[in-house]
This record gives C-alpha cells, sequence and structure tokens, in this order.
C-alpha cells in the first residue's frame, strides 16, 4: 500500500505543470549563473566556473530559493483531497495512516529531488558554452556534481519538505505553509547575521545550519584557489555532523507531522467555539438600531461612504488575517536583529544615528512590504471566488469602481502601517543604547513615505496581473519571476530606471547631506512610474472579473468599449505623465548626461587603453608648482577651476610630446593653454589631448600649463547627481577636476575575463620588482613633489579646507575665499573640501591640531585628538620630523566608508570613526587605529612615496599598518594586540581564495589589499617583535632620510626588505625575514593537548603537545611542505587571550621556544595554574588555522 502510494504521488507530481515549470525555471536560473560573466556563484577570479567548490555553492545557493518549489510540491499532498472534495473518500477507505501520509510525503519528496537534479545538469551544460572565457573553465567530473548534490543538496531539499510538509499538516493551509517559508528565509537570514558573522559562533552555526552554508564555509575559510578548483570539503568533522543532523531534522518534522494528523474532520477547537458562543451571546443581547431616514443609495451620494465602508472592511480583512500578523513578526525579528547588529566595525557598535538605521530598514524589513503587497494583491482580487461568495457580491448595486479603488487604498495604508511599525522598532533600538534624537522627520521622507509609494507600485502590479491571471498562484509566479528579473536584468546590462518597473533606487542618506544625492531624481521616477501604475489600475479595473465570466478573452474585446469612460480618461492621465516625466527624464540622464551600462563602460575603457596605453612609458616633465583658484556653489553643485602648473623637463632628454588628460567624465575640461606647444590631438570623448613642443624642450628646461575645468551636476544621472560634489560635504580630489600629465595604467580594466573579451592583454600588472626604468615613475601615477597655491571660494556658511597652511580667510558677502600654501613639498595628489563644520582644534608641541566634523557628530572628536597626538609623539620620536604646521581631520559624507591621507589632510567618512560606539571599554578602539594609520600616511606617502613597480604598497600601506599597530601597542599594551591581529589574520587567510590573478610574497605585492593591508600587519608586527621594535624602527626612519621627499629614483620593496635583512642576527632570523617577506609561507601551529601536574613545592608542571608546520604556497595557493625550525612562543594563561578584559595580569608565562616540524612536546613550570595553554597564542604567524592554538589543559 505505501509503494503504490508513493507511485502514485510521484506520476501525479510529475504530470503537474508545477513540475516543469519549476525544472524550466530553475534550469534557466543556472544556466545563466553559469554561462553569464555578469552573476558568479561561487566562481570568480582564479576559481573556475565548474570548480568544484563553484558547483557546490551554486545549488546550496539555489535550495534557499527551491524551497518555495519545495512547498508547492509536499504542502499541496495534504491540502490537496481537501481542496478538490475527495479527501472524505479517502479517509473512508482502509489505508493506514501512514501508508497515506508518509506514502503521499515520499512520493512529492521524490518529485522534489528530481526536479532539483536540473541543477547541477545546467551547470554542467553552461560550462560547455562556447561564448564562455576558456581560461576560467577547467576539467568536468562527474564526482564533483554527484557529491554535491548526494551529500548537500539532497539533504537540505530533504529537510525543507519534511519542515514545509509538517506545517501543512498541522495547518491544512497552503497559506500558512508559504507563511512558514518565508517565516523560515528570515529566521535563516537572522541566524547568520547573528551567529554566522561572528567568529566565536562559527563552529556552533557549522553544525546547525540547516541548509549547511556554515558548515561549507568554516571548512573552506581558508582555502586558496588551487584548492576551490580541486576539492570538494571532506565528509567529516564539522560536515558530517551538520549533514547527519539535517537528516535527524527531517525524520523529526515527519514524526510531528504523522502525530498531528488525523483522518477525523478538523472539528472546531474549544477556545474558538467559547469565542464564537461569547459573540452569540452578545449578538442576542443587541438591541435594533431605528433611523428616521435610511442612507442615501443612489451611486451619486453613496460613493464616498461606499469607499470609506469597503476601504475599512478590506484593511481589517488584511490586518486581521493571521497570515499578516506572521509576516510583521517576521520582519520585525529580522530588522531588528539587523539593527542591533548593523554597522558593526571590527566587532565594535555605531551610535544608532538615524541615518545609518534607514539603509539597514530598507535592507532588512524592506522584503516585508514588498510580500505583502504580492500577496495580498492576489489575496483580496481572489478571496470572494476562493470563498465561492463572488456571484452573490457581483449581483448586487455595487459599481465598478467599488472593486478595485478600496482594494487598492486598503493595501496603501497597510502597507504604510508595516513601515510605521518597523520605524516603532528601529527607535526602540536607539532608546536601548541611549541615542533618543529619533529625527522623525528623516524617518518620514527618506524611509515611511518612498516607501509606501514603492510599495503601492509593486502592490498595483500584482493586482493588474491577479486581473489577468487565470488564478491567483500563477500571479503570484509571475510576481516572484518579476522580482527575479527586476535584480538579475540589472546585472545583465538591463539597469537604466526608465526599463524596469518600479525602479525608484534608493537615494544614499547622510546627516551632512540628507538624501540630496538621488533624493530628487526617486521622486521624478515615482510619478513616472506612477503614471504607468495608474494605467495599469485602470486596466485592472475593466478587465475586472464581474458575475460568471472568468475567461479573459471576453474581457479584452470590452476593453476598448470600456475604456471610452471616466476611468479611460484616468489612464490617458496616467500615459501622459508618464510619457511626459519620462521625456523629461531621458533628456536628463541620456542626453543632457552619458548613459552607459557596464558592458559599454567597459568597452569604452577597452578603447582607450588600445589607443593610449602605447604612450605610458612616454616620459613627461614633472610638475614642480601647482596654483589654482577653485571656485565651489554648493547649492548649484558646482565647480569652476582656473589653474597654473610650473614643469621643469627632469627626463633626461629632450621632450618633444606631452599628453594632457583629464580622466574624470564628470568635470569638462575647457581650456589648455602651454606656451611654445601646439596641440595636435584633441579627443573630446576621452579629454585627452596631445602637444608637440615647436622645439623639443631641453633637459632641465622649465615650462606653465594653464588651464581651466569645470564640473557641474545639472542634470539627473541614472542614480543622481553624484555624490563628490554635493550641497553640504564636497570632497574632491585634484584628479577629478585638474588635468595630468603624461599616462598611466589607473581607471583601465583589470578582470582578466573582462580584458580577453575586449582582445586586450590578460593582464594589466606593474613592473616587475627590479625593473630600472620603473624607478623613475612613483606609484601614486604621474605626480610630483610639489608646492601648491591654492585658493577656494565657496558659500559663506561652509568651511573651505585645501593641503597647506592656511594663509587667508575672507568672508565678503554670502562667499568666503580662504587661501592655503604648503611650506613643504607635498606630493602632486590631494584633496579639496566644503561644508558645514564645527572645529575642535588642540595644540601638539608647535602642530595644530584639527578635526572638522558635522555639529550632529561629537562623538569621538576628542579620541581623534588623542590619537592624532599620540600618534605624532611616536612617529616624531622614532621616525623623525612631521613636516607641517597642522594636522587636520575632515569629516565628508557617508557615501563610502573610508578614511584617505592627503597632504596635513585626512578626510574621514561620517559613516564609520564619528559614528563609533566606545563606551564598552572592551569594544576595539578603531577610532585611534584608523587615525593613526591616516596620520602614519603622513610619512609613509608624504615623506617616502615608492616606485611603480610591484612591492610599492608595501612601503605605504604595510608601514602604515605597522606604524598605527605600535601606537595601539604603546596605548593598550602587547597583552591586547591578539583581537587587531586576529581580524588581520583571518581578513588575509579568507581573502586568498578570491584573488584574481595570483598572490604575491609581499615583497611583490601588486595592490593587493588582503596582502599589503591584512597579512603586512601580521608580518610586521612579527617582525618587531623578533628583531626588537626600536632597531627596526631606526632602520625605518633610515630609509626616510634617504628617500625623504626625493623624485626619481624613488624607494622600491628592495630597500626595505634589504633592512631587514641587516637587523638579522641568526639564520633563523634570516630564514624568518626570506619566509615573511619574499615567500608566500603559511604556517600550521596546533596545541594538540595539554596536561597540568601540580608538583611537591605548589608549583605546576605544564606539558604541552604541539604540532608544527610550515608550508610555502605558489600564486594559487598550492602548497609544499618546508622544514620549519624557529623560535614561537609559549604561552600560559589564566584566562583566554583576546577578550576585551584580558590583561597582563592574566599572564603566567610569555616564552619563546625551539618549535620544529611535526610533533612535540614542551615542558614549563610556573607559580600558578594556567586556564589556557597555546602556541602564538598572539597570533604574530600567518597560521592557516589559528582557532586551535589554545587549549584548556587537563
Amino acid at each position: 500500500m505505501f509503494a503504490s502510494i508513493a507511485l502514485f504521488e510521484l506520476r501525479y507530481q510529475l504530470r503537474n505543470p508545477v513540475f516543469w515549470v519549476a525544472l524550466i525555471i530553475f534550469f534557466l536560473l543556472t544556466f545563466g549563473a553559469t554561462a553569464s560573466e555578469n552573476i558568479q556563484i561561487g566562481s570568480g577570479g582564479n576559481v573556475n566556473v565548474n570548480s568544484p567548490f563553484a558547483i557546490l555553492q551554486t545549488q546550496l545557493v539555489l535550495t534557499l530559493f527551491y524551497m518555495f518549489v519545495t512547498t508547492a510540491f509536499v504542502a499541496n499532498v495534504v491540502v490537496r483531497d481537501d481542496e478538490c472534495g475527495f479527501g472524505p473518500m479517502v479517509r473512508s477507505t482502509q489505508v493506514t495512516r501512514f501508508a497515506y501520509l508518509i506514502g503521499r510525503f515520499t512520493g512529492a519528496a521524490l518529485a522534489a529531488l528530481l526536479a532539483f537534479t536540473v541543477v547541477p545538469f545546467a551547470v554542467f551544460f553552461g560550462s560547455l558554452m562556447p561564448w564562455i572565457d576558456p581560461e576560467t573553465i577547467g576539467p568536468n567530473r562527474f564526482a564533483d556534481y554527484a557529491v554535491s548534490y548526494a551529500l548537500f543538496a539532497a539533504p537540505t531539499v530533504l529537510l525543507l519538505s519534511a519542515i514545509f510538509f509538517a506545517v501543512a499538516t498541522i495547518t491544512r493551509s497552503m497559506i500558512y505553509s508559504y507563511v512558514a517559508v518565508v517565516a523560515f528565509l528570515v529566521a535563516y537570514v537572522s541566524f547568520n547575521v547573528v551567529v554566522g558573522g561572528e567568529p566565536e559562533y562559527r563552529d556552533f552555526a557549522a553544525l546547525v545550519d540547516p541548509l549547511g552554508f556554515s558548515a561549507v564555509a568554516n571548512e573552506t575559510r581558508y582555502w586558496t584557489a588551487a584548492e576551490l578548483n580541486t576539492e570538494l570539503p571532506e565528509f567529516t568533522g564539522a560536515v558530517l555532523i551538520n549533514r547527519v543532523m539535517v537528516i535527524v531534522a527531517a525524520a523529526l518534522a515527519l514524526v510531528v507531522a504523522f502525530w498531528r494528523f488525523s483522518f477525523a474532520e478538523k472539528g472546531i477547537s474549544a477556545r474558538k467555539a467559547n469565542r464564537m458562543e461569547k459573540k452569540a451571546q452578545k449578538l442576542a443581547r443587541t438591541q435594533p438600531i431605528t433611523v428616521d431616514t435610511l442612507p442615501a443609495t443612489e451611486p451619486e451620494k453613496a460613493g464616498l461612504a461606499r469607499l470609506i465602508k469597503t476601504t475599512k472592511f478590506e484593511m481589517g480583512q488584511v490586518l486581521r488575517s493571521p497570515a499578516f500578523a506572521v509576516l510583521m513578526l517576521i520582519g520585525l525579528f529580522n530588522s531588528v536583529t539587523a539593527l542591533a547588529f548593523g554597522n558593526e566595525i571590527y566587532g565594535t557598535p555605531p551610535v544608532p544615528a538615524t541615518f545609518s538605521l534607514i539603509p539597514i530598514l530598507a535592507g532588512t524589513f524592506g522584503i516585508i512590504p514588498v510580500i505583502i503587497a504580492i500577496y495580498y494583491g492576489g489575496e483580496l482580487v481572489w478571496r470572494d471566488r476562493d470563498r465561492k461568495f463572488h456571484e452573490v457580491i457581483d449581483s448586487t448595486s455595487l459599481p465598478g469602481w467599488a472593486y478595485m479603488i478600496p482594494k487598492t487604498i486598503a493595501v496603501t495604508f497597510v502597507l504604510l502601517s508595516t513601515l510605521l511599525i518597523s520605524v516603532a522598532a528601529a527607535m526602540v533600538i536607539q532608546a536601548i543604547r541611549g541615542y533618543f534624537n529619533f529625527e522623525i522627520d528623516k524617518y518620514l521622507m527618506w524611509y515611511i513615505l518612498p516607501g509606501t509609494i514603492d510599495m503601492v507600485l509593486i502592490a498595483i502590479l500584482s493586482v493588474f496581473v491577479q486581473a489577468l491571471s487565470p488564478n491567483k498562484f500563477v500571479g503570484w509566479g509571475i510576481m516572484v519571476l518579476y522580482l527575479v528579473g527586476s535584480i538579475t536584468l540589472g546585472n545583465l546590462g538591463y539597469d537604466h530606471p526608465l526599463i524596469l518597473y518600479g525602479t525608484t533606487g534608493f537615494s544614499p542618506v547622510s546627516d551632512m547631506n540628507g538624501d540630496a544625492v538621488a533624493g530628487a531624481l526617486g521622486w521624478w521616477l515615482r510619478l513616472y512610474w506612477g503614471g504607468v501604475a495608474l494605467l495599469l489600475a485602470v486596466l485592472a479595473h475593466l478587465l475586472w472579473r464581474r458575475g460568471t465570466e472568468t475567461k479573459l478573452a471576453p474581457r479584452m474585446k470590452q476593453l476598448p468599449r470600456r475604456f471610452a469612460s471616466g476611468a479611460g480618461a484616468l489612464g490617458v492621465a496616467g500615459i501622459l505623465v508618464s510619457v511626459g516625466t519620462g521625456a523629461f527624464l531621458f533628456n536628463q540622464m541620456n542626453v543632457q548626461n552619458t548613459y552607459r551600462n557596464q558592458d559599454a563602460q567597459e568597452a569604452l575603457l577597452a578603447e582607450y587603453e588600445k589607443k593610449y596605453l602605447q604612450y605610458q612609458t612616454l616620459a613627461a616633465p614633472s610638475l614642480t608648482d601647482v596654483t589654482l583658484d577653485v571656485e565651489i556653489f554648493p547649492e548649484e553643485r558646482r565647480l569652476e577651476v582656473s589653474g597654473s602648473y610650473a614643469i621643469v623637463n627632469d627626463t633626461g632628454a629632450p621632450v618633444e610630446m606631452l599628453h594632457v588628460r583629464l580622466i574624470d567624465p564628470d568635470t569638462k575640461l575647457l581650456e589648455v593653454e602651454i606656451p611654445g606647444a601646439t596641440l595636435v590631438e584633441k579627443d573630446e570623448l576621452y579629454q585627452h589631448r596631445i602637444y608637440r613642443f615647436d622645439e623639443p624642450m631641453p633637459v632641465d628646461a622649465t615650462g606653465t600649463l594653464t588651464f581651466k575645468s569645470r564640473r557641474a551636476h545639472d542634470a539627473l544621472t541614472t542614480t543622481g547627481y553624484g555624490t563628490r560634489l554635493v550641497e553640504n560635504g564636497t570632497f574632491l580630489n585634484n584628479i577629478e577636476f585638474a588635468p595630468q600629465l603624461g599616462m598611466d595604467r589607473s581607471g583601465l580594466l583589470q578582470d582578466r575575463a573582462t580584458r580577453r573579451r575586449y582582445g586586450l592583454e590578460p593582464e594589466l600588472r606593474p613592473a616587475k620588482l627590479g625593473d630600472e626604468a620603473a624607478l623613475d615613475r612613483n606609484y601614486a601615477g604621474n605626480v610630483d613633489w610639489v608646492k601648491s597655491d591654492i585658493t577656494i571660494t565657496t558659500s559663506a556658511d561652509q568651511v573651505p579646507i585645501a593641503p597647506g597652511s592656511r594663509v587667508s580667510d575672507v568672508t565678503e558677502g554670502d562667499r568666503r575665499t580662504a587661501r592655503f600654501r604648503s611650506t613643504n613639498p607635498i606630493l602632486g595628489l590631494f584633496s579639496i573640501q566644503s561644508a558645514d563644520y564645527e572645529i575642535a582644534t588642540r595644540e601638539a608641541d608647535g602642530v595644530e591640531l584639527q578635526v572638522y566634523y558635522d555639529a550632529q557628530h561629537p562623538y569621538n572628536v576628542e579620541r581623534m585628538l588623542d590619537a592624532m597626538d599620540r600618534s605624532l609623539a611616536y612617529y616624531r620620536a622614532n621616525f623623525g620630523p612631521y613636516q607641517f604646521d597642522h594636522a587636520r581631520i575632515i569629516e565628508f559624507p557617508g557615501y563610502a566608508t573610508f578614511a584617505q591621507a592627503f597632504a596635513g589632510t585626512m578626510p574621514y567618512s561620517e559613516s564609520i570613526g564619528f559614528l563609533a560606539n566606545l563606551g564598552d571599554p572592551g569594544e576595539i578602539d578603531y577610532v585611534t587605529y584608523i587615525t593613526a594609520h591616516e596620520v602614519a600616511h603622513q610619512y609613509w606617502a608624504h615623506q617616502l612615496i615608492s616606485a611603480d613597480m610591484q612591492g610599492s604598497t608595501v612601503m605605504v600601506e604595510t608601514l602604515a599598518q605597522y606604524s598605527a599597530l605600535m601606537v595601539m601597542k604603546e596605548l593598550y599594551g602587547q597583552d591586547q594586540m591578539r583581537r587587531f591581529l586576529k581580524f588581520e589574520l583571518d581578513n588575509y587567510l579568507s581573502a586568498r581564495g578570491s584573488e584574481a590573478i595570483e598572490e604575491l610574497p609581499l615583497e611583490k605585492v601588486e595592490n593587493q589589499g588582503y596582502i599589503h593591508y591584512r597579512k603586512g600587519s601580521v608580518v610586521m608586527y612579527l617582525l618587531q617583535d623578533r628583531l626588537g621594535e626600536a632597531r627596526v624602527n631606526e632602520m625605518l626612519s633610515g630609509l626616510l632620510d634617504r628617500y625623504r621627499f626625493k623624485a626619481q629614483p624613488y624607494a622600491s620593496s628592495t630597500d626595505l626588505v634589504d633592512g631587514f635583512y641587516s637587523l638579522a642576527r641568526t639564520q633563523e632570523e634570516r630564514d624568518l625575514v626570506r619566509d615573511l617577506l619574499q615567500r608566500i609561507t603559511v604556517y600550521d601551529l596546533k596545541a594538540e593537548n595539554a596536561v597540568v601536574r601540580e608538583l611537591d613545592d605548589g608549583r605546576y608542571e605544564t606539558t604541552l603537545t604541539v604540532a608544527a608546520a610550515k608550508l610555502y604556497a605558489d600564486g594559487e595557493g598550492t602548497e609544499t611542505e618546508a622544514d620549519l625550525k624557529d623560535q614561537i612562543e609559549i604561552g600560559l594563561f589564566t584566562e583566554r587571550p583576546g577578550g576585551g578584559e584580558f590583561a597582563a595580569e592574566n599572564v603566567i608565562l610569555l616564552e619563546r621556544r625551539p618549535v620544529e616540524s611535526g610533533e612535540q612536546e614542551i615542558t614549563v613550570v610556573t607559580d600558578r595554574r594556567p586556564a589556557f595553554v597555546g602556541i602564538d597564542p598572539y597570533n604574530k604567524y600567518v597560521d592557516r588555522n589559528s582557532d586551535d592554538n589554545l587549549i584548556a589543559p587537563s
């Protein structure tokens, strides 16, 4: 009986259109993700499209979406018999409960598993397409597809099937089954936000993650591209336990379903019966109401009353729906979780300013109104027909509008209420964190109103689709396809906001500049799509089902006649609004501005490279002096620049040609004059000009260049007005508004697959380390050491800022003019800023320290001043003199989250240090860390700049990281440094697998942030620890003395490596320098066991068993074991290192011991009993798994 029922159900599902629709959709989704270069799942960089990891990740990701399909298979099993009226007949037979229930589930689950096999097949088929770059394709191995499916995808599909089958069995409702799907999805996302994002919970998440993402991520976290291309996670440890727990959970869900299932009809619960009885008693006590006159029944008089009544009724239907309550609870849970943990940096929470919470609300809670709009769009349209009540309603005297308009208004108010509830949740989070500046106006204008309108647009589309759909499930399916299409089409290049229905964008918001970047664009687009929505609403009204006629064709035939009415006039109005607004926006975006999608932009850059990169090695004169007169008009978002350069031919040979270019297309280069030179080519498209000197410019000869440029955001682009030149918080660097001399690689295509597609050399890389010619160019581009004289004029209520000492500052009328001159050479890469600032000032040994900040963000200003003071004190004492009489931190709008160092000035985003909440002493003080790093750049970049070759960023970024770490060590002590080093180590190791070209040793790094920042921090900290901080600083000071403000030949990483070799005293130290700087070296250090024994004298003997290995890796991560022989620290502690409360008194012993490859025992005797014992406890080595370095002894 069981087998017969299972086979019957399987045959039914295979004949069901849902099976074939799901199969086709998931084949196309997977095929598109595999065969398209714009959509990558698990691949990219050096990881192949069909690598084992990509195959596995694709299947894991699609199981997340497949749960909706799974529910359609298994939930329908329980509900179908009752809906078709066949249930009582089935339940009257002799079929057993087990055979009926589990047999039906087995058949449906097999259908779901069978349909999902199309996913690995689509990956395989997609990898065979001829247009895919062959360099991104590896060997296709059947085992990779089969194992990924059998051990990862299939158990997950089985679990999801069992869970939603149990929900359907208990509730006997498809609706609640889909609500459960949404609940599961939101809970899973929240789980990953709370648990998956915290390093201390990774092992737990790997065990309990129902979809297996965390288990796979934990296992492959530090894998290299070579491993990702050849291996699948071993089916052991946490991965095995996770999969076993998934099967057990699926079995438990089936047990619950079996336990709760009964062949008996589901009766009324005692609670509901009691409630019905009380309602009946109340109704019996109600006295009839008598009125003198009946309400008006004429349509022209009863319209408003009917509208109000029906709207209230429809709203009540939604608000009283249990599904609505569940969805709201789900949304609140998801958003509160994200609000509580979002925007953390180094694990430190921010001050919950309103502008920083709004994007979190939009990103987390925003899906709930979308679901409500789509779900209730179908539910309200089909409710009467589902309850077989439509013929009664349709036979009343209700006018046609009474069907459509009240439902739309009701959904609008419901959507508004959902957003209001989410705002209330955000305000509660703010209050809990002690922030009571709720700023209701910002919530209203930046989130509630635009969000409500955006959701209404979707709701109207949903109603229109349902009006044409043969049933609500098809309508819902079409809306899901719309949502998927709105995401994927953008990635495929169809990203113009006038094409994708309902696209209004999300304006980046800022306390400094409000929503001025794209707020206006959003409202124009809402008007444009509002016109389309009005037309759709009219069509939905005119095509509304009324009576017994349900086919679409007869209604379509009547549409022209019905359109010739008042409703039709509204439709015409919608068309006129949309066409008029669309014409205006098209003119703004495509005529006054230039619109290019990603493919077009890539093609443009490819042509530019083909045309001009050949001139990269053409020697150009150097700048010696820069004079600028900059006029900023913040309210108009306009910039006018007049400038002059003094140049000198220091190339060693006469110069015949000079290339002048302005690389930012938002700024127009209006005029360029070079006395003694003739313009021979003017490329307006690329703003690239070539001049020929009338006579070749002699060696050491000088000259001048004058120019004018203009930047203005007069018209809207597809993303608004831009984030750099704004009403309050303008932040531009000179490359964005002033011409550059010569040609370099900046701004060109980098991705290898993209470059091959356009016929370019596969790799655009810097010169090799040691290239003599490259020593004549610095890595910042064609910029030189210059003297600057910059005058900035802006609005009277703003503070203008540029590099150099402020020599004058005058306000006349509504304009303020300030002049800045450099007293020492500065790098010809600098910024200008203008905003309404408060200024905090402190004197520090002749240097004026200043923080320019928005009045709303005073929280960490004193900490920034302290950090600048402390950093300059350390750097002056160890590296040499500071070159300016000022050091300025300048806040800019949080459209980007970074800080950057220019000469004496350090722009700093409002979204990072200014909002850090450091009230808890256990939090990482990243404000001081970032500030110390940027101040360090006043030495490493703005005194010493490296050559444009491999290893250039070591001399700038790595040494700035080292300098900042030394400031932090001085401030917090070495026992707190593990917290910083652990963060840097994890980020380095986890980024190796996503390397786009090849990983390189630190000495040869090619602007690879995960190497020069993350690995560089760990390497430099270990080197100073082994070679001596004072000795390292003395060597670095010597480098500065050698290269301070020096032009070509510039410094290279060879200078740094040679310096470290000069400090090495033993062969072990020389080997360490070689391994850390000149090779890709990874260590594997593990505390395997520790035993503590109390001695007769009251002391404690600890025997630690450690396993150690050293591995060398190539650029793709293929590793080869090497002999390890080093002095590595052993530590004994009373508390686990790394916590915020860990301090020096918790250290029992910390000393270096000889460690070799393999397993060995180390014995120490101490006065105190350790609670934790380990090797390399402070994470000074590049250890591929530092989580196993510490152990609690037995």
